[in-house]
């Protein structure tokens, strides 16, 4: 096949004036993934396949997670077709498989699909999206599709949008849409560079057919002003605007700023992240008058804690609460708490089975050791820190905790959640792999969501903590403080039937 030169792709994409329905020749990996019709469980993907970047919507009772699909050495030469889950209670989804399909030539612009957004006008849905492909020029670009259903697309290439010269081809990409009301306009973000700064640019359109690039909406204001800001968003919540993003490198976190206007300027708040670093590709999206995020926690190479983390994982969401300055709070959807309250599994109080003495080179400790959790279910925690603060340790063998590899760190004097993935012994040697700001009291209220081998802390009804702990399942794990405190926990588990 001939390689396309950048004047005949361009030719081809704004010549085109057919639409092209969007389907294509199955591969055995999408097959099998139909077979699946449903999943239930905290953190879904379909068996066969993980979820990469989220693309959330909500209509009509339900929240549409439309995601790139990551198959992992798949027989097709394209990659990331887009795969819908549906839910109206983010436990029980419905698996709609593939809905935009990459197109399998190795001379297409979609022959991998990247992230984009979905918005419903009247009757008709529309989907931006990123097309990718290193062999055409430009590398990146943006692709429109509408459906009447979400299921059943129809590809315009007419409509196909082109980096202009102020950004860098090999990265134009995520497109967001968003209507905004007080311009009575559509606006569309877009993830590029521009003098070698990774920056947001603007777009923006009255009928979604004709748009107008309005230049650099939001600059790079994170520790690394040449990292990409992939996959923002925009939306007005509570009295006020929020953009957010994730940046590429070097923390990988999914951030957000704050405005009274939609154009900003942005602020920047003390806390400005949703989760630490185990949750990426963040996206947020409106209920009603409600604000939630989703984004995916990635697996690691061999599923070993010891891998490199992957792209792509398992489907997380948190729903977003308001403080009066605009901060925002991370805690479990009201919804995936009814389905939780409704679920006939039983729960238990946990006793510890053992407390021991753990040396570390920090100071000793007073450990007490708790039976290996149940594959799903909520942790619930209630526990006093009266002083420098208290370690989760899993993975923990033969009462020994101070080689326990994982362990989740609340310290008070720093207002800090760390999560190591080093031995406790000595972790003051060590960097943590992710971590999150909150202040700290007393005593710490938490609601551990176990799934396998990721559980989410949501500590003191504010913040959200992802981790992927390999280890932990079917091992003991501890809380341990320093020497001089007494444990004091009330521990309860709920498992999910």
């Amino acid at each position: 096949m001939k390689k396309l030169t950048s004047a005949a792709l361009v030719a081809m994409l704004l010549l085109a004036g057919g639409n092209i329905p969007a389907y294509s020749q199955m591969g055995k990996e999408t097959l099998e993934n139909k077979k699946i019709t449903h999943v239930e469980d905290f953190f879904p993907k379909i068996k066969g396949s993980f979820v990469g970047d989220p693309m959330p919507a909500y209509d009509n009772g339900e929240f549409n997670i439309f995601y790139l699909n990551d198959i992992r050495g798949g027989g097709d030469l394209g990659v990331h077709a887009i795969h819908l889950l549906s839910s109206a209670d983010l436990y029980h989804y419905q698996n709609h498989s593939e809905v935009i399909p990459y197109v399998n030539d190795v001379d297409s612009p979609e022959l991998l699909l990247g992230t984009g957004s979905m918005i419903k006008v009247g009757d008709t849905w529309h989907a931006w999206y990123t097309a990718h492909n290193a062999n055409v020029f430009p590398v990146e670009s943006i692709m429109h599709a509408t459906s009447q259903d979400r299921i059943h697309w129809v590809k315009h290439p007419q409509d196909t949008i082109l980096p202009g010269a102020n950004y860098r081809g090999n990265d134009f990409r995520d497109p967001h849409v968003v209507w905004v009301e007080e311009k009575q306009e559509y606006w569309m973000l877009i993830t590029t560079r521009s003098n070698g700064r990774g920056v947001i640019a603007r777009y923006s359109s009255k009928d979604l057919k004709t748009w107008q690039d309005r230049g650099v909406f939001f600059d790079n204001d994170t520790i690394a002003p040449d990292s990409n800001l992939e996959c923002p968003t925009l939306v007005y919540f509570n009295g006020r605007w929020y953009l957010s993003f994730s940046d590429q490198w070097p923390l990988r976190l999914t951030q957000y700023r704050v405005a009274d206007k939609p154009e900003g300027p942005w602020h920047k708040p003390d806390n400005y992240v949703f989760d630490g670093a185990g949750l990426y590709a963040g996206k947020l999206v409106m209920k009603n008058d409600r604000l939630f995020v989703f984004g995916w926690i990635p697996t690691k190479g061999g599923n070993s804690d010891g891998g490199n983390i992957d792209w792509a994982g398992n489907l997380v969401g948190h729903e977003l609460t308001a403080g009066a300055s605009g901060q925002l709070n991370s805690v479990i959807p009201q919804e995936l708490q009814a389905a939780i309250d409704a679920n006939g599994g039983r729960t238990r109080t946990l006793e510890s089975t053992a407390q021991v003495a753990t040396a570390t080179q920090f100071g000793p400790l007073r450990s007490a050791i708790y039976p290996a959790l149940p594959k799903r279910g909520v942790l619930t925690a209630s526990v006093e820190i009266p002083t420098a603060g208290m370690a989760m340790s899993f993975g923990v063998n033969n009462n020994n905790v101070g080689e326990a590899r994982l362990n989740v760190v609340f310290n008070k004097s720093k207002g800090k959640v760390y999560f190591f993935n080093s031995p406790l012994a000595s972790i003051n040697q060590a960097n943590a792999e992710s971590w999150v700001d909150i202040p700290l009291g007393e005593k710490v209220e938490l609601k551990v969501l176990i799934q396998n081998s990721m559980a989410v802390f949501y500590i003191n009804n504010k913040a959200a903590f992802s981790t992927r702990m390999y280890a932990m399942e079917d091992k003991p794990w501890s809380i341990s403080l320093p020497q001089k405190d007494g444990i004091h926990a009330e521990l309860k588990f709920k498992e999910m039937i």
